[in-house]
This record gives structure tokens, sequence and C-alpha cells, in this order.
């Protein structure tokens, strides 16, 4: 196979080339290519091979594979080109501002632009580096990738509050538990308002609230016109329960006795009419089955100590506390108060 040398090769239509000077013509309609055809020695017009479309497809997006699509990443709208360096980023009509020109993909005559170089980013706008031409240049697509996050160190002032899941009231006053829910943050003990207990029959604390999980009677020199056992009753909305209480009290001192109860918590008494200044605790043991246990101490008359617990279960939420007596005695002395938490 012999070959020719030319001074020159003048591109036109159809199987023939034009070489040298003198215009003579070559038949290359059954020559083979020497490389490979690729996106750097194709140019627009028409390739004469049945293997290829007569006219090649303007790109864009829809006869582009492999370029991620989802997550994060906005195709924007088709652009009109006019004579001018500046164009409006917009998808669906509203403008899109990407971080940077790195956050771009940006296809202009077929070819995958430069960020930095060929274009860069002014707010929704895209800045080429040199004029486009109308009726020349064609802006193929231009995708913009989502906004890069480092996940190792979230920025401040990233995380919105509305952005969190959380149930609850979400404000200053409240505080994310570990539950995933917003809690107010506890101020510690309620107090309630002392109350005298010189004179009738029974003291009630009501309007406990459901978030209550220990609950403290405080007693002060309280006492009976005669010998009855002091009686710590709880309740919920129903009213006060005054059976099925597992509660046992116990005094010793000059001498020593205790009591068993199923109508309270009882705190015995060593003497009639001795005062009594102690401590009674309730606390919430399982809510599901609003089961509570008691505990309480303190000092009888003026050589006695006295002691006992005991346990109840609610048929609701407990929401009220009363001391009583477990006789016919009448109060004549002292002040009561409640604590909760």
């Amino acid at each position: 196979m012999s070959k020719i040398e030319v001074d020159a090769i003048v591109p036109q239509s159809g199987t023939t080339l034009t070489v040298g000077e003198a215009g003579d013509t070559v038949d290359i309609s059954n020559a083979t290519l020497s490389a490979n055809l690729n996106a750097n020695n194709l140019t627009s017009g028409t390739i004469p091979d049945a293997r290829f479309p007569a006219t090649l497809p303007a790109l864009n997006g829809s006869n582009l594979t492999n370029i991620q699509i989802a997550g994060g990443y906005t195709a924007c709208d088709a652009i009109t080109v006019t004579n001018t360096d500046t164009f409006a980023l917009t998808a669906g009509g509203s403008p899109v501002s990407p971080e940077s020109a790195n956050n771009c993909i940006v296809s202009l005559n077929g070819v995958i632009q430069a960020p930095g170089n060929s274009y860069t980013i002014s707010g929704s706008n895209i800045v080429f580096s040199t004029a486009l031409t109308a009726g020349s240049d064609v802006i193929d697509f231009i995708t913009v990738l989502g906004t890069a996050l480092n996940v190792g160190t979230v920025s401040d002032g990233t995380i919105g509050i509305a952005k969190l899941s959380a149930t609850g009231t979400k404000d200053a006053t409240t505080f994310l538990r570990g539950d995933n829910t917003f809690s107010t943050v506890s101020t510690g003990f309620t107090s309630g308002t002392p109350v005298a207990t010189t004179s009738g029959t029974a003291f009630d604390f009501t309007g406990i609230p459901s978030t209550a999980k220990l609950i403290i009677l405080n007693l002060h020199e309280v006492s009976l016109s005669g010998g009855d056992n002091l009686y710590v009753q709880i309740g919920d909305s129903g009213g006060f329960e005054t059976s099925g209480y597992l509660s046992t009290s116990a005094y010793t001192g000059a001498s020593s006795s205790y009591t068993s109860d199923s109508s309270a918590f009882a705190i015995i008494s060593s003497s009639p009419t001795a005062v009594f200044s102690g401590l009674c605790f309730i606390s919430l043991v399982d809510s599901s089955t609003n089961t509570w246990v008691s505990s309480h101490t303190g000092k009888h008359a003026s050589n006695y100590v006295i002691w006992g617990g005991g346990s109840k279960s609610l048929s609701d939420t407990l929401t009220q506390v009363r001391l009583t007596r477990g006789g016919t005695n009448t109060f004549d002395n002292g002040k009561i108060n409640i604590l909760y938490i």
C-alpha cells in the first residue's frame, strides 16, 4: 500500500477529501480510521457511515448516561443563549444558588467546562469567562451538586430546632431527653402551703401533678386528742383509697410495739396525746401499675422513735395525699406540709 504525502487536507462532506494545493481528490469510502472516534475528534457535521446516525444529536441530559441525579443534585432549567457572559440559574422557575463553581457540572457546546477557569458563580448567576454568542453557542445542561457536608464536625448554627423530630414543646424552657422528647426543666421540689393541724379530722393535699415521682409529707409536733394511730392515705382522680395497703409501723424506746394496717400507711402511736415530728416518704415504683412505697421515721413523745413502711397500688395516677387518723380522735396540735418532685 503506497502512501501519499500531502500539504493540507480540506474537510468537506461526502466520501472524498481535497488534498494538496492542486485540488486533487482522494476516495476514502473504504479507508480505515487510524484512531478510534472519541469526543476529541468528533465535530459537528455528518458521518457517512451506516454505523452512526446521519446527524449527531446535540448533547443534553436525556442522552447522557451515568450522571448522578439522585440526592441533593439539581438539574437547572434550560438556558437560551444571548450575547452576554452572565445567565440566571433556575430550577422549576426558582433561583438556584450553588455553593461554588466546583459544585456545578456545566456543558457548553458539548464540552464540560472547567470551574473557576471557564466560569464562576455569583449568587444565582453563572458568569462565563467570555461572552457567549446567540445562535452559535449552546448551553447543553447545568447540574448543581449538593452542598458538601463535613459529617465529622457539623458547622455551628447549621441545625435548627425545627429540624429535630422530637415531640413536645420546643422553646427556651425545655430540654431534649434521651427518649427524644422535650421536657420542662425541673426547678427541684415543689412545696405546698403549711397547714395547721390544731383541729379537724383530715387534711388533704390535692392537685399533685402526674409527673410527681417522690412525695414527702412533713409533720411537726402533730398530736391527736387520744391514742389513735396516724393514717397517711393516697388517692387518684376517683378519690382516696382506704384498702389494699401493706403497712407496718413500730416504735421503740422505754418500751416497743408494732402494728400492721391495710387501710392506710399507718404511723403508730406510742402514747395517747403525745406529739409526733417526722417525715413520711412516698415514692413511685412502677407507673404502669401505679405502685407506690412508703417509709416513715420520727420522734414521738419524749423517749420514743417510730419507723415503718409499706406499699400500695392505685387504680390510676396519684393526684392527692391525705393525713387522717385511724379512729375517732381529732387533731389538736402541730402543722404539716408537703414536698413533691
